[in-house]
């Protein structure tokens, strides 16, 4: 299982995001879960995605595991640091 943490920089989380990150997530073949201590939600899932709630400042983890975690992981880190 590979493991990665960022911090989310924008100052809101919507709909349109949560859409953008599952698109990210699929390039992936891997399982991918954020969590942020209290709640998991699956990256691949809009709904799981949008009862993340991320806020700005916010610390959160990339749980990958499959064939590319290690990709998987990296990548969504850096995308949503980005967004």
């Amino acid at each position: 299982m590979e493991r990665r943490t960022f911090i989310y920089n924008k100052d809101t989380y919507n709909a349109y995001d949560a859409q953008r990150i599952v698109f990210e997530a699929g390039k992936y073949k891997s399982e991918i879960v954020f969590e942020d201590g209290n709640k998991r939600g699956n990256a691949k899932s809009i709904i799981g995605l949008l009862s993340m709630k991320f806020l700005k400042g916010d610390e959160y983890t990339v749980l990958a595991e499959g064939p590319d975690a290690r990709a998987a992981a990296k990548g969504l880190a850096d995308f949503i640091s980005k967004l």
